[in-house]
């Protein structure tokens, strides 16, 4: 009996961790296909409101203490007047509300899961929040009062590429080349960043290499001629972090939706 027992319980053993295998790719498409969601969603509220990127970010005048005021709407850039006034638009109320829900869905899905918060929810709530900051702004220039809210008001405008990489990295692999269609104006920048990107992973694998061949040859030296010890080695700052996802309240705390009125 001892030699079935110990069998069956071998057995069991590989089918749970199949079934685990299972379930967490599952889990990971289920949480890719409302991370597509946004990205579409985001990817068109941006196109609608800001066709063509302007050449320019929000005019403001700096105030002592760091703050900031944007100058009146009709000493803005045409482009920003333009772009301000297609935010405003119930088109841009409606695709919000989508963009919201998605991220919602994402939420959803990703559950208690601390990998998926730190590789799924924690960049699509900066996306929403900026996206919601920069609305704001747009109904109320007022509310852009701080260098931060300037230059997330900006960032919507004048890096969405960025953005939209973000955003091509966690959705569903059989969305991608429909994603793109929705980025043609960005297209030749995305390559380019994508092509930096690969560029900088070959030269970090090969700055990688020499690295351990150093510290090889460095244990491999005898103590010094003093007879004292070599000094231990001082703990790397980012074992003292905690983890990102404990660090960082959620970034949905900090907002309570929009709306135009």
């Amino acid at each position: 009996m001892g030699p079935i027992l110990i069998r069956l319980a071998y057995g069991v053993m590989i089918v749970g961790i199949i079934l685990c295998f299972v379930f967490s790719r599952n889990h990971e498409k289920d949480v890719r296909r409302a991370a597509t969601q946004f990205a579409f969603a985001f990817a068109k509220l941006s196109n609608f409101i800001s066709p063509k990127p302007p050449k320019e970010g929000l005019l403001v005048r700096e105030l002592p203490g760091g703050g900031v005021s944007p100058l009146p709407l009709e000493e803005q850039p045409e482009a920003i007047r333009r772009i301000v006034e297609r935010a405003n638009a119930s088109q841009s109320v409606n695709r919000f509300a989508e963009l919201d829900a998605a991220a919602e869905q994402v939420s959803r899905r990703v559950s208690a899961n601390r990998t998926h918060k730190t590789q799924f929810q924690a960049p699509i709530d900066r996306l929403l929040l900026l996206a919601q900051n920069f609305l704001r702004g747009c109904e109320d220039l007022s509310y852009i009062d701080s260098q931060e809210r300037k230059a997330d008001f900006d960032s919507f405008l004048m890096e969405q590429p960025a953005h939209r990489m973000v955003l091509l990295k966690r959705i569903s692999g059989e969305s991608a080349e429909e994603y793109r269609k929705l980025n043609k104006r960005y297209a030749d920048e995305m390559e380019r960043m994508e092509a930096e990107e690969l560029e900088e992973k070959k030269q970090g694998g090969k700055k990688r290499r020499p690295a351990k061949q150093a510290e090889r040859a460095a244990e491999a030296q005898p103590a010094e001629e003093d007879g004292q010890p070599p000094a231990p080695a001082e703990e790397s700052p980012e074992m003292e972090e905690a983890p990102q996802a404990e660090q960082s309240a959620d970034l949905k705390d900090e907002w309570r939706g929009w709306g135009c009125g």
